[in-house]
């Protein structure tokens, strides 16, 4: 009957995993964990009432945050997430185009062409920017967090900057795979000159921001190099250091709180 066959079933299965090598049942375990899907953390909601409405409605933290004018780069900025981020800066500027807007960065990278976007559209934009940074901010990133307002532009102590000469980008299949790029004498020599271009560009922007001459930038990176926050700050990226447990300034002129202390 069904209830026999399914006890000879467990029977040899017993059998089976006591007669296997040592370790072979660790190796499953593994193996069948590693095999499973991975559940994809979902976006955190908040409550918040609408106006005119009478009971809250769960929204995405980020769109509760755009309300408040803070936008959150926790991401490496490629093409979708730039235009995303211009996306946003247009609607605030609809909204409301006098009261600055924050951005708080985490950015371990991204493509040179998507962040000069964001930053030719902060630039377009007629209220001020104030930057944090976070955690790390490479590459073009690190150029964001310098493109904010002079005044306005923050590190907490323990922020780091990689600040990276720009590349050719890499070409990926529709598998997210690397391919090779075959090309000849002339698309190279093309390539490496708007890569150059990209460089002297954003050499620029870094001497408007820091106030350093466009040779001691060229010379500073002949090598990619680290700033941490202090070095930041002596090299003209940000303005102040966020330090915990300071007296916020600000407050009282309609200035966002960076969160934490001003020190």
């Amino acid at each position: 009957d069904l209830f026999a066959s399914i006890c000879a079933m467990a029977a040899l299965l017993v059998a089976a995993a006591a007669l296997a090598p040592p370790g072979a049942q660790a190796r499953s375990c593994r193996a069948s964990r590693l095999s499973a899907p991975v559940a994809m953390r979902s976006t955190p909601k908040v409550p918040y009432k609408f106006p005119g409405m009478d009971e809250a409605t769960w929204i995405s933290i980020y769109s509760r945050m755009y309300r408040e004018r803070i936008l959150l780069l926790s991401q490496d900025i490629d093409d979708d997430f730039a235009n995303q981020m211009i996306a946003t800066l247009l609607y605030l500027e609809s909204e409301d185009s006098k009261s600055p807007a924050a951005m708080y960065f985490n950015v371990g990278g991204g493509v040179m062409k998507a962040g000069l976007a964001v930053h030719d559209t902060m630039r377009m934009m007629p209220y001020e920017f104030q930057t944090v940074n976070m955690g790390m901010c490479a590459q073009v990133a690190a150029f964001l967090v310098a493109a904010g307002t002079k005044g306005k532009r923050f590190a907490l102590p323990n922020a780091r900057f990689r600040m990276e000469n720009p590349t050719i980008e890499p070409m990926y299949d529709n598998e997210g795979k690397p391919r090779t790029r075959i090309m000849q004498a002339t698309e190279m020599r093309l390539e490496v000159a708007e890569v150059l271009r990209d460089k002297r560009r954003v050499l620029e922007g870094f001497s408007s921001a820091t106030g350093r001459s466009a040779e001691q930038l060229e010379q500073d990176f002949k090598r990619d190099f680290y700033l941490d926050a202090n070095e930041a700050l002596q090299y003209g990226l940000v303005d102040r250091l966020l330090l915990p447990g300071a007296k916020r300034e600000g407050a009282e002129k309609g200035e966002i709180s960076p969160g934490v202390g001003i020190g």
